[in-house]
């Protein structure tokens, strides 16, 4: 429980007084980064990459050779309030010997060339963001993959960071159709299309029929395709069909003049999804920035997917925006000293009101509650991340000594002054905000009657034994998909199943705990596994 997870923390950061950060061996992977200039805004310059990564989980020198990347790349800052910072994020993109894009499978991640080097500064935790890509994925959601690491860049260390996937459409990240230029009618007109909500900054896109929470038209953007990509015939088909979804969910019954209810438009668990992972945190952001829905062809299911999630660095209580600090009231009213109003739908507001909606919701609460979502859970997720970065934030907080005990950003007083004192403050606000929306999440579970083809699947599953030596037997009546995961979301073995039946041999696997995802046409759900 809290009280009893706290001591752990009391021998894991005990700072020396070395007035900088020398990195010579980690536990984490190492990147090294060498331009020739200063790195920018914009655009990319080009620089090279090398990473020094032991497969086996040994530990990484800064003299062993590259051995996961050594090539090219195009490298700029990103952000737009974090850029201020000495500590910045950065956007990279893969080049071969000719300086042509070029995709590489970093960390088992997946195939591709434009990757992002994540500072999280804003977050003094370094694992907002991390846990709330690895929560999303527990509901069954495609959130961005992960791997954190150490930075040098030019020899001068940079301290801990997470090289994530960039948001984009490819069949590792957001998996829908490729919508090429002579697309243009029929079935393959349908999909996909990726829309933002962000800010707006010369935005380019579509005005909606309904207005923002801030009271002028709702305005999306183009992500995917780009706006000098799109074809009048795209962008007219996808803001119609936008309207045609809007106006059934802002009409009195939920129906547009056609007869269909705004959920036969929608994956209604990723709405769900968004909303709960949104709403645990208290995203200062949410909603309204740094926000995606996506839609894939009629005939590949053509519903409209809320996320993939992305910007989660003020969140769980550590910034004054939007009262995240405060772990009571819905962040989706958007009535606690809230602002940037003029780019948040009011999908959710209307969502809310809604008692099929509303049970749903009730619904996946109440199931994640009962597993990954746990208070225990998630606190030990916490602890079991932190323990795992121990060194590496030791050496972060050196470089950056101006952090910790400082007030870098629009933080609640009073400021933490340790570490430790940072991850007590926020589990504290973690447990508070679980215990305020079990007991204001509206609806009725039994009352759950949409449609929907992925709320079973958990009922239909038997794996066997728990804890296991060496084999684990899964049984489900359909072909799935499994996976192996260690705790940090890393893959040790894919296997598919077929006649409902697989023994997975986890004898090469040291012993500890793993998760096994199993993935099929009513969805997904993982269990833990021990290994003994």
């Amino acid at each position: 429980m809290f009280s009893k997870s706290i001591p752990l923390f009391l021998f894991l950061f005990q700072f020396s007084v070395l007035a900088y950060a020398q990195l010579t061996t980690s536990n984490l992977p190492i990147i090294s980064i060498t331009t020739a200039d200063e790195i920018p805004d914009e655009p990319k310059i080009i620089g090279a990459m090398g990473i020094i990564y032991d497969t086996n989980g040994g530990m990484n020198s800064i003299n062993d050779p590259f051995n996961h990347y050594n090539g090219n790349i195009g490298i700029e800052t990103r952000g737009n309030s974090t850029q201020g910072f000495d500590k910045k994020t950065y956007s990279l993109e893969l080049r071969n010997a000719a300086n042509e894009d070029t995709s590489v499978n970093l960390f088992g991640m997946g195939s591709e060339e434009d990757w992002i080097l994540h500072a999280m500064v804003i977050d003094k935790s370094q694992v907002r963001i991390p846990m709330s890509f690895h929560l999303a994925q527990r509901m069954g959601q495609y959130a961005t993959e992960f791997k954190y690491v150490e930075l040098l860049i030019n020899g001068d260390y940079r301290g801990t960071y997470i090289l994530v996937e960039k948001i984009k459409r490819d069949d590792d990240r957001v998996d829908i159709a490729k919508l090429d230029a002579d697309d243009l009618a029929g079935d393959s007109l349908t999909g996909g299309y990726i829309l933002r909500m962000d800010w707006l900054d010369n935005p380019q896109g579509f005005e909606s029929d309904y207005n923002s929470q801030g009271g002028n038209p709702m305005f999306y953007q183009w992500y995917y395709p780009k706006a000098e990509n799109i074809k009048p015939q795209q962008a007219n088909y996808i803001k119609d069909w936008m309207s045609t979804f809007e106006e059934a969910l802002y009409s009195d019954d939920y129906e547009n003049d056609q007869g269909i209810r705004y959920t036969d438009y929608i994956d209604v668990n990723s709405f769900t999804d968004f909303l709960l992972i949104n709403e645990f945190s208290k995203n200062a952001d949410g909603y309204k920035l740094s926000s995606y829905v996506h839609k894939d062809k009629d005939s590949k299911g053509g519903k409209l997917v809320a996320g993939p999630i992305w910007d989660f660095d003020q969140t769980y209580g550590v910034s004054l925006i939007c009262s995240n600090n405060i772990p009571n009231g819905w962040t989706y009213l958007q009535n606690q000293d809230c602002w940037d109003l003029e780019s948040m739908p009011m999908w959710w507001q209307n969502m809310m009101e809604d008692p099929l909606f509303q049970n749903r919701l009730k619904c996946r609460w109440t199931n994640f509650r009962q597993s990954f979502m746990h208070t225990d859970s998630v606190i030990n997720w916490i602890l079991e991340d932190t323990t795992y970065l121990s060194d590496a934030l030791q050496r972060n907080f050196q470089k950056w000594d101006d952090f910790i005990g400082e007030s870098i950003w629009i933080e609640p007083d009073p400021i933490p002054q340790s570490y430790e004192e940072e991850i007590s403050t926020m589990i504290s606000w973690i447990t508070n905000r679980l215990n305020w929306m079990d007991a204001n999440m509206p609806g009725d579970c039994a009352q759950d009657n949409l449609s929907t083809n992925t709320i079973s699947i958990g009922n239909k599953i038997r794996f066997y034994p728990n804890p296991t030596k060496d084999l684990i037997h899964i049984e489900c009546p359909i072909n799935s998909r499994i996976l192996i995961l260690d705790l940090h979301g890393k893959g040790f073995k894919e296997v598919y199943s077929e006649g409902g039946y697989s023994s997975i041999d986890l004898s090469t696997l040291s012993p500890g705990a793993y998760f096994v995802s199993i993935e099929n046409l009513l969805g997904r759900v993982t269990h833990k596994v021990i290994r003994q």
